[in-house]
């Protein structure tokens, strides 16, 4: 799996709303940054060119792809993504994209985002339970702890056998 590092989601405007939902959850949340990550499924490592296609068209969005100027790693990452057995329409129409830029080595796109916050020490569980539901739509999408975690976004299982039952 190959993980490329997105544009900011949120605008200045959503930040500031968005930070007043926050303070009503615990007053010590505050959100760091927000970005699209992206996960290529690969048949085989793309080469240094197809490599920079691939990027080329994984850049779209307000800002610099690159990331934030501060240092984010003491931060708590939320890292929400496609229900995991379920395909995206977002995957979907990349996927066909990517495939018709001539990179038939990916087998399939898909897109999170993750949100970085700086969190209390003792953040209860019910607060942590909130700040999720705030973020995520539980019925779509799953919030993961790690990026290494989105790998079960191309997990394959095998079809289960037929069974009936005499009704």
């Amino acid at each position: 799996m190959l993980t490329l590092r997105g544009a900011p989601v949120l605008s200045d405007f959503r930040l500031d709303k968005l930070a007043q939902k926050l303070a009503r959850i615990d007053p010590g949340v505050q959100l760091l940054h927000t970005e699209y990550v992206h996960f290529a499924e690969l048949q085989s490592p793309l080469g240094d060119s197809q490599r920079q296609v691939l990027e080329n068209l994984l850049q779209y969005g307000p800002g610099d792809s690159r990331g934030p100027a501060r240092d984010l790693s003491g931060a708590s990452l939320r890292l929400v993504v496609p229900r995991a057995g379920t395909i995206s329409p977002w995957s979907s129409k990349a996927t066909d994209i990517a495939h018709n830029c001539g990179l038939a080595r990916v087998l399939r796109l898909e897109r999170g985002v993750a949100w970085y916050f700086q969190l209390p020490a003792k953040l209860s569980p019910d607060r942590h339970a909130a700040l999720d539901q705030l973020v995520h739509d539980r019925m779509t999408e799953s919030v993961l702890e790690s990026f290494e975690m989105a790998a079960q976004l191309f997990r394959h299982a095998a079809p289960a056998p037929l069974s009936v039952v005499d009704v």
